[in-house]
């Protein structure tokens, strides 16, 4: 295993956590199949307000992609793990090239009050020198994006349940 240097020491994954009140195949489903029902695109996406969509390819080796205006896509990842009801993890770049992405893995668990689902977002020594600035902005991202919007999403489709 080669040993990296001291400038590019590995810098601490952001972990998310949260709870939502439905079973881990219900969560996983919100979060994968319906990513482009509670993504917020108009401020969380490469084309910003003229986004169009995004869209998890469902499976091993799919992609996470953005429709932009005209239909082009862009990727913002790859499926590398793609396990219903326990774990999705993909390559993360959104805007970037594929040599530049980052990991994030999804991870669902059983919970007495439903589904405990924790986001790790990892890997920010491929941006180099913008790392730690990326990694900051991500902190707030993930709260917004994942706690609030995803977790928002959920709460409001099991109300329209009962």
């Amino acid at each position: 295993m080669a040993t990296r240097p001291a400038a590019f020491a590995e810098i601490a994954p952001i972990v998310v956590d949260l709870v939502v009140g439905c079973p881990p195949q219900r969560a996983f489903d919100y979060f994968t199949r319906d990513v482009g029902r509670w993504w917020p695109l108009e401020s969380h996406s490469v084309g910003g307000e003229a986004a169009h969509g995004v869209r998890f390819e469902l499976r091993k080796g799919g992609r996470l992609v953005e429709t932009l205006p005209g239909g082009s896509e862009t990727t913002w990842g790859t499926v590398e793990d793609w396990r219903p009801g326990e774990r999705v993890r993909f390559t993360w770049h959104p805007g970037r090239e594929a040599a530049t992405a980052q990991w994030v893995e999804v991870a669902f668990a059983a919970n007495p009050a439903g589904t405990r689902v924790t986001l790790t977002h990892g890997g920010w020594e491929a941006l180099g020198n913008a790392a730690a600035a990326t990694r900051g902005n991500y902190v707030t991202g993930w709260q917004l994006v994942f706690g609030e919007r995803f977790g928002g999403y959920c709460t409001s489709n099991l109300a329209s349940r009962a």
